[in-house]
């Protein structure tokens, strides 16, 4: 085997060791809060994010397909009016051409009863060994639950992602969170009538 074929080998393993470092650090970052964790009441959430995004590498405007799941831990919530701080970690994807990496902090400010504003700031790492940036905004319900620690969220997300390393470019999305519970539901449903 020539240098040169073995070169598609190497890119496509350098592509994918990025992914399991990213997920090790967010990992380290949940376990650093977690003494925390007790005290805090924590509310976790998972969702899918189907959106239409738009990428400054084309010179076209029409929006393509990208998808996201994502999932966060809020601290220091007792009640729907309190603030609330978190680690979260994104997997999403754009026009199903690579794999996007997301982790960092995310912060609810009470806005409305049940309707808060969710802002989310982050670091992004491409499967191809790029770096960047992750931010997003969400509206929509996320309340608290006094009566289990996980937390239903649904609502508007806009989002945006800066790629720092070269080719450098910028993704803007819009789309609307669906909570995992939702998606999930059917499968429960099916799985309590067959029992």
């Amino acid at each position: 085997m020539t240098p040169a074929q073995g070169r598609p080998a190497r890119v496509a393993a350098r592509r994918f060791s990025v992914v399991p470092r990213a997920l090790l650090a967010a990992a380290t970052v949940a376990l650093a809060l977690a003494p925390s964790v007790a005290a805090a009441r924590p509310q976790w959430s998972i969702g899918a994010v189907p959106q239409l995004c738009w990428t400054s590498a084309t010179d076209d405007a029409v929006p393509r397909f990208c998808g996201t799941l994502t999932s966060d831990l809020l601290l220091f919530r007792e009640r729907v009016h309190d603030f609330g701080v978190g680690p979260y970690v994104s997997v999403g994807t754009f026009a199903f051409r690579d794999l996007r990496l997301a982790t960092g902090a995310r912060a609810l400010f009470p806005i409305l009863e049940d309707f808060p504003l969710v802002l989310s700031t982050g670091a992004l790492a491409h499967d191809d060994g790029r770096l960047g940036v992750d931010g997003s905004l969400f509206f929509g319900a996320r309340s608290y639950n006094f009566s289990a620690t996980y937390n239903f969220a649904a609502g508007v997300v806009l989002g945006v992602q800066h790629t720092l390393s070269a080719p450098r470019e910028t993704t803007w999305t819009a789309g609307l969170q669906v909570d995992g519970f939702i998606i999930a539901l059917p499968f429960l449903l099916a799985w309590g009538a067959l029992h």
